[in-house]
């Protein structure tokens, strides 16, 4: 029997709407560097491995390598310093920083020349390199902004005094037993080095830096080849 019912009409297709953009989510606690997949904190700005920027719609890369010693540079080693004073102080943490100092570069670079000299730089560098935890950041100074001094800088997180100090006669020992090259034969080099932490009160004390540069112009003051811990304040 026939019908006047009209046929149903199709539902119109759902339109499609974009998903917002979400912004870049800033790293978990210990989440991964984009570019060098080294374990990152998530108040960091910059990766302490690579010294890329984390969030980096808004921050630009440092440059970040000393190029004697390819090692990372001081403004690198400043901003990550910076970091990890505002982590200290937020968290209660320990920080240490060591300065050290080749003896006698001035005299060593008279004797063997300064290509020679060059390639001992980058040798102590390696040395101290691997003497040191993978948490700890080593970086160098440029040694012609320095007025031919060469000082290496290590940043100790979560190290208190007798740790730094006990970090810093593992790097002097080590260098002292190693034999560099030395023109005309293998030789020892040593470091005077300066040592600094915080104490009880992060907060207190942004200038571990410079009391750290401090106790190393002791140690050469007391003689070559020897660690000297920064007096408290």
């Amino acid at each position: 029997m026939a019908t006047n019912r009209k046929p149903a009409r199709k539902a119109a297709p759902a339109r499609r709407t974009a998903a917002p953009k979400k912004a870049p989510a800033r790293p978990s606690n210990r989440d991964t560097c984009h570019y060098c997949r080294a374990s990152v904190r998530p108040d960091y700005n910059y990766c302490a491995h690579c010294g890329m920027p984390i969030d980096t719609a808004h921050d630009r890369p440092l440059f970040v390598v000393e190029g004697l010693s390819n090692l990372f540079n001081v403004v690198f080693f400043e901003a990550l310093l910076e970091q990890e004073l505002n982590r200290a102080s937020r968290y209660g943490h320990d920080l240490a920083v060591i300065v050290a100092e080749i003896d006698s570069l001035a005299a060593l670079e008279g004797a063997l020349g300064y290509e020679q000299t060059n390639l001992l730089v980058r040798e102590v560098g390696e040395v101290i390199s691997s003497a040191i935890r993978e948490p700890d950041t080593l970086a160098s100074t440029n040694r012609v902004a320095a007025l031919g001094t060469q000082r290496f800088f290590v940043l100790l997180p979560e190290t208190g005094e007798e740790g730094a100090f006990r970090a810093a006669e593992k790097v002097r020992n080590l260098v002292d037993a190693h034999l560099f090259d030395l023109g005309e034969g293998n030789g020892a080099l040593t470091l005077s080095l300066g040592v600094a932490s915080t104490g009880v009160d992060p907060s207190a004390d942004a200038n571990l830096l410079g009391r750290a540069t401090q106790a190393l112009i002791e140690a050469h003051g007391r003689g070559a080849n020897r660690v000297q811990v920064a007096t408290a304040r």
